[in-house]
């Protein structure tokens, strides 16, 4: 794993990273490897990472917060699994139901640069935008991964649990689990800088990395050369930094600590019941989703490779994060973990997707 992982870093699959292996009650791997960052613009390029490096972790906020504190909130009977979207949020996705959001296949399509044309920082107009937004197929006959969906259920769960998004999180989740200070959302304008040595840089912002032409989202960026402790994700930036699809950032140890809740049904308001049946897979044609969580692809495929028996769970986030939960691996349950920033310098490296398969089968073998 060792060999593997630093090689990762010399071949610039990402500047650096953390990675945890998890096997059945016990820590069988855990180590950090590469630098904050790599390019010059960021001045702190050069420090190692550490294993409470702070990553942003993108769509791991789905699973982490949004699916988290949507089964609580279906646990405690504040929400259904088929209850119907709210009108005022279902244009999109047409007589769709809280589970539909939650599978990806409930008509919204895949994504939209709202970043275009919201400006800095209202989380209510990219709401208001996404609520507009066409439906892009019939419901429930295909899956497709939007951001959308959980746009959508980040705004649903403030009306369910009468509170923000980040109080909910905290309150529910974070703070029963001992992380207030080591997974949380970080709200823009810049919230305190206090930790923000330990954050990983992500994308630099500078036209000359991009001699093909400037990407789209850097209108939005060129306030400041490159992000760091300010979300990477373009449209929950302009919502202000939190948002359900996106906004998490934490470190590899406080990413285990919500998997292992998961698992052992440790977070107050979860249960037995309510955990495995947003482990149960989509019945949607040729999907891998699960409720709020993705599954492998049973051709080995996917991001976890043949690593992970079809009873697993979990989901990756764009920066180059991912999680997976194996409750039926052989020898006991199996949680892997790897937090690493392959967006910076630039978003378009994506050497990550061959190496997650290659991880996840070396972690297996541990």
């Amino acid at each position: 794993m060792e060999n593997l992982l630093q090689d990762a870093v010399r071949d610039q699959v990402f500047p650096g990273c953390v990675a945890l292996v998890w096997a059945d009650g016990d820590l069988r791997y855990e180590g950090a490897h590469g630098t904050l960052g790599s390019h010059p613009a960021f001045d702190a390029a050069a420090r190692p990472v550490a294993l409470d490096t702070i990553y942003d972790l993108a769509s791991l906020t789905k699973l982490l917060s949004t699916t988290t504190l949507t089964a609580i909130a279906v646990a405690e009977g504040r929400l259904a699994l088929d209850d119907a979207v709210p009108s005022e949020w279902a244009k999109g996705c047409p007589e769709a139901t809280l589970v539909d959001l939650l599978e990806h296949c409930s008509g919204l399509v895949a994504h939209r640069e709202y970043f275009i044309s919201v400006a800095p920082f209202s989380a209510t107009s990219v709401l208001a935008a996404v609520a507009a937004t066409p439906a892009g197929y019939p419901l429930r006959q295909r899956a497709v991964y939007s951001d959308l969906g959980f746009i959508i259920l980040g705004a649903w769960l403030q009306r369910a649990f009468e509170t923000s998004l980040v109080e909910a999180f905290t309150e529910r989740v974070a703070d029963p689990l001992g992380l207030r200070t080591e997974l949380y959302f970080r709200p823009l304008p810049a919230s305190s800088d206090s930790d923000l040595d330990r954050i990983v840089p992500t994308e630099v912002y500078l036209d000359s990395l991009h001699p093909d032409g400037v990407p789209s989202h850097f209108e939005v960026r060129k306030a400041k050369p490159y992000a760091r402790g300010e979300v990477h994700d373009d449209n929950c930036y302009v919502m202000g930094g939190v948002a359900g699809h996106a906004g998490l950032f934490g470190t590899a140890h406080a990413v285990l600590a919500v998997a292992r809740a998961w698992l052992d049904v440790s977070l107050p308001g979860l249960t037995a019941a309510v955990r495995d049946r947003f482990w149960t897979p989509s019945p949607t044609p040729g999907s891998t989703r699960r409720v709020g969580f993705d599954g492998p692809s049973p051709d080995g495929s996917g991001t976890a490779g043949k690593a992970v028996t079809m009873s697993a769970v979990g989901h990756t986030g764009y920066t180059g994060t991912s999680l997976w939960i194996d409750p039926a691996a052989a020898g006991g349950p199996r949680i892997y973990v790897l937090l690493s920033n392959r967006v910076h310098p630039v978003r378009t490296n994506d050497a990550i997707k061959a190496f997650r398969p290659r991880f996840h089968e070396a972690a297996a073998r541990l």
